[in-house]
């Protein structure tokens, strides 16, 4: 379960491990999207012969909305899960 969403989160423990903003809220939820294996797109990618690119935009995608994660939730070491494969195809 995601910690950032849950409502049943009381106010003094959100406000002090972390500000939920709505951007952030919607960053948490691309990345739980692009962390999903989605079928169809794989499908396509595989008849139209470009699933190697497909995995390279979404690994991107992800380290990109990770980097601005950071950023909002003023992080100033390197995430942890820096280096990692997230893609949800292999």
């Amino acid at each position: 379960m995601d910690p950032v969403s849950t409502p049943a989160a009381t106010p003094s423990a959100t406000a002090s491990s972390r500000q939920v903003t709505p951007r952030l809220d919607a960053i948490n939820l691309m990345l739980r999207d692009l962390h999903t294996r989605h079928d169809e797109i794989r499908h396509r990618a595989a008849f139209r012969g470009c699933t190697s690119e497909l995995l390279t935009v979404q690994q991107e995608l992800v380290d990109y909305l990770l980097k601005m994660k950071n950023s909002l939730q003023g992080a100033d070491t390197p995430n942890p899960e820096e280096g990692l494969n997230y893609n949800s195809f292999t």
